[in-house]
Order: C-alpha cells, then structure tokens, then sequence
C-alpha cells in the first residue's frame, strides 16, 4: 500500500504491505551514491540482504550506529559529518535510514541541514521507529536531551514487516505507540486493543500490520502530542540519583502510565485505571516504580522542567485532549504515591 501522509506543510510518501526489496525493483536511483545509515545490530542482520538489492555498480557505503535508541546524539553526529566529509561533497547522495528510531532522527537530520546533495528514504525496522518517521520532525540529543531541532520529512518511509524482529520486550516496545494513540486519540481504539490482544500470548502471536492504517491516521492529526505523551514524566528519572535502574523505554512508560494517571486525577474522568494496569501487567509490561528511587527526588526533577516552562498534556477524557498544564507540586506527589498504591491492591 502506498499514500500520501501530509504534516506540518510538509509530505512523504509511505509504502507499507509490500516488501522493500519489491519496491526497489522500479527504483530508479540514477548516478546517486547510497548512503545507508544504521544500527550495528541490524547491519548484522540485514546488510548481506540489502546490499544484493542494489545494483553491482551503484556506490553504496554504510554508516553504522550503536544500537542506543538515542544514538541521535552530537557525539553520534559528529563522527557521521567526518566520516561524510571523506567522499565527494559534489556527489548526489541518497540517505538511507535502517533501523530504530534514533537512526531515524539521526537520518532526518542530517538529510535536512547538511551542505550535501541529497534525498532522504527511510525504512524503520519496529512500530517505534516507523512512529518517530512520521512526526515530522528530528532531534539532535545531548546527554539524553534535545538540543538541536529541524523540521523534516523524508521522500519515502517504507515499513517492511518481514524485516522486523519484534518479540519480547521490542513486541512491548511497540505495542505502547498503539497504546499512547488510544489514550490521546481514541478510546474505542484502547478499547479494541484490550479486546484483541488480552494476553501476552495472543500480543506475541498476533500482529500490529492491520492497524497501522489507523495509527498512521492518528498521527497525521495528533503525531506531536502522541509521541510526547509521558514526555514530561519521564524525565523526572533523568534527574534521580537511581534513574538508570530504568532503561529509556521504561522510563517513557511509566512517565506515560503516571501522566494518564494524573489527568485522570485532574479532570475528574471516568476510567477504570486499576482495570487497565492489570491488562498491562498481564501482557507482559513491567510497571514497578523503583523502590531505589524516591518520590521527592523524583517529583524535583520533574519540577525542574516545569520551571524551565515545559507541559505536558492534560486529557478531558480518554481520547480527548484539554490543554497543556504544568502539573503541580502536591498534584505529582499525589500522582506517584497513589500509583503505588494502586500496585500493591492490586498485588495484594
């Protein structure tokens, strides 16, 4: 399937359903010099398979990444721009990004503010990734936060679920993008994900290719608020002394579980929370919020981003959107100390 995905003024074409070695045969890539972008994990898997796609005689290097998903870093991209800066800078290139959503990032970006001719495909390799593609916009990180920013879309997203290796954590992974869609766009869509996927069984078995139409759908309208979901939240981890504990999906999880949790407290909806953290833990999700980490250190680093005029957005009801808040002081202690104890009813 191929369509037009149209944001923030700007356009790319997304080709899903049919494979990337399928839609390359009618490629035509001219005299360009192919530039793959990449995580080393799936330059393992992959770069064997790729690289007998293209033609013999088309110039093809490769860039590879460590498989951090914040591997769009300055770090990360100033060893990209001196590897770059080696090969004809009057060359017509074309960026590939293969990989998970900080290649992703890195790709876009690069494709937006280097001197270089170029155009910009890429073919994210999960649901995170592919998400990340379609906000329209790439960041540069530094010491895990944003510091450079473009507004970007590439040429082509491909999503090539043959390629994908999603089970386990990564299949989680993925599945909190559905997640985040239905708590900001639609609740009969949360509804429909607790119908069809009641267990980690059947979320292992199944897959997410028959909702990509609407997913894509939601971030052509939300994809900014969306991905942003739990944004805040989570970084009030990056702040304390035991935040490593969480890895950096965990981290956005949790912020996402206590934002929903403080909306919900704010706006006075109707949800049955308890119900939904027990369909969480029972697909699979670990939802602990760390013994090591304190509450106080936690809510003060959430607050030093509030005082830097950071929000988060506050919903009206499953689905529907109010405004962007800054959440208070006694709001965010009440917040996590409940959501604890919703853990131990729950627990017993």
């Amino acid at each position: 399937m191929e369509l037009v995905y149209k944001k923030n003024q700007l356009q790319t074409t997304i080709i899903y359903g049919e494979t990337f070695a399928s839609h390359i045969k009618s490629a035509s890539f001219d005299s360009k010099h192919l530039f793959l972008i990449t995580n080393q994990r799936y330059y393992d898997l992959f770069s064997e398979k790729l690289i007998q796609l293209f033609d013999d005689k088309q110039e093809l290097d490769w860039y590879i990444c460590k498989n951090d998903s914040h591997c769009n870093n300055m770090k990360e991209l100033e060893s990209l721009l001196a590897f770059l800066s080696n090969f004809d800078q009057q060359q017509e290139f074309l960026f590939l990004g293969v990989g998970n959503e900080g290649v992703v990032q890195l790709t876009h970006f690069l494709h937006e503010t280097s001197v270089l001719t170029s155009d910009c495909w890429l073919l994210p390799l999960s649901i995170e990734s592919l998400s990340k593609s379609l906000i329209a916009e790439a960041q540069i990180e530094l010491k895990n936060h944003p510091v450079l920013y473009s507004k970007v879309l590439a040429e082509k997203i491909i999503y090539d679920h043959t390629l994908t290796t999603g089970q386990g954590d990564g299949k989680l992974v993925d599945f909190v993008v559905f997640i985040r869609c239905g708590l900001v766009c639609s609740h009969d869509f949360l509804r429909m994900l607790f119908k069809n996927y009641s267990d980690e069984t059947r979320l292992n078995q199944q897959s997410f290719n028959g909702m990509l139409d609407e997913m894509i759908g939601y971030y052509e309208k939300e994809g900014q608020t969306i991905d942003r979901f739990g944004q805040l939240f989570e970084q009030g981890f990056l702040e304390t002394e035991n935040g490593h504990l969480l890895s950096s999906h965990m981290k956005r999880f949790l912020g996402c579980l206590l934002q929903l949790l403080w909306s919900q407290d704010v706006s006075q909806f109707s949800f049955h929370y308890k119900n939904f953290m027990i369909w969480l833990i029972r697909l699979g999700f670990p939802v602990d919020f760390p013994e090591q980490i304190l509450v106080s250190d936690y809510v003060e680093g959430v607050l030093k981003y509030v005082n830097c005029g950071e929000t988060a957005a506050l919903l009206k009801e499953i689905g529907q959107l109010d405004s962007m808040q800054q959440p208070k002081t006694d709001e965010l202690l009440k917040t996590v100390e409940q959501y604890k104890n919703i853990l131990k009813e729950i627990r017993g």
